[in-house]
Order: C-alpha cells, then sequence, then structure tokens
C-alpha cells in the first residue's frame, strides 16, 4: 500500500471515526436533558408565561406519617424520568365566596333532601354549622352553612339489613352518586365531566371490605374528580375524592339514609377560563428535590388493604417511584388559586410487611413565582 492510499484511508477512517462520536454525543446531548434544555430555551423565549397574578400563596400539603429511613430510587420502565412535560401550566381562580341571607334556609333544605327533618336538629340556628341525628339509623348530618361543607354518616353495620346485595354495579353507582351532588347544588361541568372511581365492598361482622365479586357487593363508594386541561384535579388525599359517597341499594323502603350512608362534600366553584400561566420547575429538578426528601407523602395504602381500613404507621426503608405525571392540587382550606403539582407514584418497601403503594406531592410552580412560607416568630426570651 503506497503513502497516497494510506493518507486516504486514514481521511476515511477519520471521518468515520468523527461521525460516530458526533452522534454519540449528539444523542447524549440533544436526547437528554441537553435537549430538553435546548427546547426550553426556544419555547419560553417564542411562547413565555404570563404570571398576571403575581406570586402564588405556598401550597399546604397533609402529610402522611411513616417511620424509618427511607431511599427513593428511580423505578419507571425505562429507568429515566419522563420527558414529555410543557414549560409553563395555566393557574386558576376560584371564584370567591359569596355572603348569602338564605345560607340557613339552604342548610335546612339539603337536610330534608338528604331525609333529615327540623325536628331531627341538635344545633340551633344561630350557630354556622348545623347538625341533624337520627336515632332509627344511628345516623348523623353536619352542613356548614359559610363554606357548604357536608358531613353525613351513619351505622352501615346496624344498617346492612335493609340493603340488597348483589344489586349494584358500576354504572348504576356513578348515575346515582352524580344526581345526589346535583340534587345538592354541589357540583358542575367538570365534576359531571370528570373521572369517577368507584370501590365496591361488603360487610362482614364489624367491618367494611372491599370486594369484586357482584353477588358479594353490597355497597359501592363513588370517589368523584374534576379535570382542567385534562390534567387531574386532586386533594390532600389523592385516593379521596373531594366529593365521595356511598351508595346502596334499599330492600323494602325508600330511604335517602340508606341509600347513601355516608357522605362526604366539599366544593369550590371555579373560573374555567384563564389568560394566567406559570413556568413550571423542570423534571430533573423536581425528581432531585424528591430524593432529597422535600416532596410530601399524602397517601400511604399498605398492601392487601383497601380505602376502608385504618392505616397503621410502617416502618418504610425503600421507596421505589414508578409513575411521575402532573396535577392540579385543590386543598379544602381556603385557596385562590389552582395550581399545578407533581405527582410521584410509588412502591414502598417495609421492614416487617409486604410494603404497599404511595404517593408524593411536590409543588411544580417555579419558585420565584412563589411567596415565601412566613417564619413563625421567636418566643420571647424568659428573663429571671
Amino acid at each position: 500500500m503506497n503513502l497516497t492510499n494510506t493518507a486516504v484511508m486514514f481521511k476515511r477512517w477519520t471521518k468515520i471515526v468523527i461521525l460516530i462520536l458526533g452522534v454519540y454525543y449528539g444523542w447524549m446531548f440533544f436526547g437528554g436533558p441537553g435537549l430538553r434544555s435546548l427546547v426550553k430555551l426556544f419555547y419560553v423565549t417564542k411562547e413565555p408565561a404570563n404570571p398576571i397574578y403575581g406570586n402564588l400563596d405556598a401550597l399546604e400539603f397533609t402529610n402522611k406519617e411513616v417511620s424509618g429511613d427511607q431511599v427513593y430510587k428511580l423505578n419507571t420502565a425505562n429507568g429515566r424520568l419522563p420527558g414529555k412535560f410543557p414549560f409553563k401550566m395555566n393557574v386558576y381562580k376560584f371564584k370567591p365566596k359569596t355572603f348569602s341571607y338564605l345560607a340557613g334556609d339552604t342548610a335546612l333544605k339539603d337536610g330534608k333532601y338528604m331525609g333529615y327533618a327540623d325536628t331531627d336538629l341538635i344545633t340551633d340556628l344561630k350557630g354556622t354549622v348545623y347538625r341533624w341525628r337520627k336515632a332509627d339509623t344511628n345516623s348523623f348530618l353536619e352542613i356548614d352553612i359559610n363554606s357548604r361543607r357536608l358531613h353525613a354518616d351513619s351505622d352501615m353495620v346496624r344498617n346492612s339489613a335493609r340493603m340488597q346485595k348483589g344489586r349494584l354495579d358500576e354504572k348504576y353507582a356513578i348515575e346515582s352518586a352524580l344526581n345526589f351532588f346535583k340534587g345538592v347544588e354541589r357540583t358542575d361541568t367538570i365534576y359531571q365531566t370528570g373521572v369517577q372511581k368507584v370501590t365496591f365492598g361488603y360487610i362482614g361482622g364489624t367491618r367494611l371490605f372491599q370486594t369484586t365479586a357482584q353477588r358479594d357487593i353490597l355497597f359501592a363508594r363513588v370517589d368523584l374528580y374534576r379535570k382542567m386541561d385534562d390534567y387531574m384535579i386532586l386533594g390532600p388525599d389523592p385516593k379521596v375524592g373531594l366529593l365521595n359517597i356511598f351508595v346502596a341499594v334499599p330492600k323494602n323502603e325508600r330511604s335517602f339514609i340508606i341509600e347513601h350512608p355516608k357522605v362526604s362534600a366539599y366544593y369550590r366553584e371555579l373560573e374555567t377560563k384563564t389568560q394566567a400561566s406559570y413556568p413550571i420547575i423542570d423534571i430533573s429538578t423536581a425528581w432531585d428535590a424528591v430524593m432529597n426528601g422535600k416532596g410530601v407523602i399524602t397517601s400511604v395504602v399498605p398492601a392487601n388493604t383497601s380505602i376502608f381500613d385504618k392505616q397503621a404507621v410502617p416502618v418504610v426503608s425503600e421507596i421505589l417511584v414508578d409513575n411521575i405525571y402532573l396535577a392540579y392540587y385543590e386543598n379544602t382550606k381556603d385557596q385562590t388559586y389552582l395550581q399545578p403539582i407533581y405527582v410521584f407514584g410509588a412502591k414502598y418497601k417495609s421492614l416487617g410487611s409486604q410494603g404497599g403503594d404511595m404517593v408524593i406531592y411536590l409543588p411544580a410552580v417555579s419558585g420565584e413565582y412563589v411567596k415565601p412560607i412566613p417564619q413563625a416568630a421567636p418566643a420571647p426570651a424568659v428573663t429571671q
């Protein structure tokens, strides 16, 4: 091989090596965080966020207690963080509460709709919370006339003989739930078109158990969720809808309390149109925050248990995050704006048990657009 051929071969292999390295490093950069950074820079420049509400209030989450030293690990199908997330999200405003002189009358009307007469009242009409009780069903109803929170409960074990077994299906349960909340005016279009989660159950001894066997079904629990921009609106516990109700079929009577033995409703109207949008933190930043313990555990469900069981505090050793998505968060406290959050679904390992499922929340709005959390005032010095 002469010198000319050697030079040609050298140039050819040099080009091949450069091409291979270019493809490799291009993929490493453009296929990973580098691509997200470049696209984000282009997107933010072309379509910037519109934070017209100014800095938002910091979100308050309800922490579920666990013990032990937790280690977070990524356990997605491909072992990587998902990449298809927006760089900004809309923020919506809750409609302000309005004072009504008829709030008390409305609560009395709701009570009658649910089977409670004025003679069942156990509070006077001077306060802001009305309560009813019925001895024959060992049932209780409470309505806050200002916030319109509603909570009803009854002794399902005692009343189980008045319910029919095997008569419920998912369609009936959902329709019954939606019709009830429509009847007490605690629903809207985005609830009607939202997500309904149905959990069937039966009563054994003094406990409520989950079941999927049609012949054993005695009642259904229906949790209702709204959606905004195709994102779920979640409450303090993602497993519990802010509107939820139990549905049963009475045997030989028309009894609202037997048909709906448990009800819980927290409802705030939302303005469904907005011009406001806020930048959200990158998924890699969110994941780093969770791994450093800055996320809030909002749901813990041990294996082989259901929503009907009281949960003990588990000793958690390892948290395997297998699902990450964006949602909106609605607190049960006064909240001015509906804001986005990151939701981390996980399996956890627990010492001495089979582990279970877990959900972690993390605020998604970029920190420079969130008001700082007020610091508690230091205790005054004690002088002798």
